[in-house]
């Protein structure tokens, strides 16, 4: 009987899966170990070791599946809303936040922009090149 790799493999994963969720990590990790599994496993079937990419493909198969799972949940805690910290549970209990005033507020106008006054700055045309390069254009002479 041989040694189930794959059960193994699942299991650990399934934990990665359950930390990486907890601590909020990039759920994009196994999907990038997966594309360079796959990688892998196309270079082992190109050298003809048919069995051992079978074998890596299963691995791919987890590492692709569980990185869209982490995927999926992730975009389903961001959309029910982030949880709450120091900040928003000092809202909650109706503490007012300090927030600095805006630009607008003080009689202040928003700061400007180099391009906000260009249609009143005309600008002038810009010239053709000077008339000496036509004439060995158009005579054929090969620059040195």
């Amino acid at each position: 009987m041989a040694f189930p790799y794959l059960a193994v493999f699942g299991v650990l994963f399934l934990v990665y899966m359950g930390y990486s969720f907890w601590t909020r990590l990039d759920p994009r990790y196994p999907i990038g170990a997966g594309l360079v599994l796959l990688v892998a496993t196309a270079l082992t079937e190109a050298l003809g070791a048919s069995p051992a990419a079978a074998t890596l493909a299963e691995y791919v198969f987890v590492l692709l599946t569980g990185g869209v799972v982490l995927m999926l949940l992730d975009r389903v805690r961001t959309a029910s809303g982030p949880m709450p910290t120091g900040d928003q549970s000092r809202e909650a209990s109706g503490v007012p936040e300090e927030q600095p005033p805006h630009p607008t507020d003080e009689g202040q106008g928003p700061p400007e922009h180099p391009l906000d006054h260009l249609k009143e700055q005309p600008v002038p045309p810009v010239d053709a090149a000077g008339g000496h390069d036509d004439q060995d254009e158009q005579s054929g002479h090969p620059e040195s």
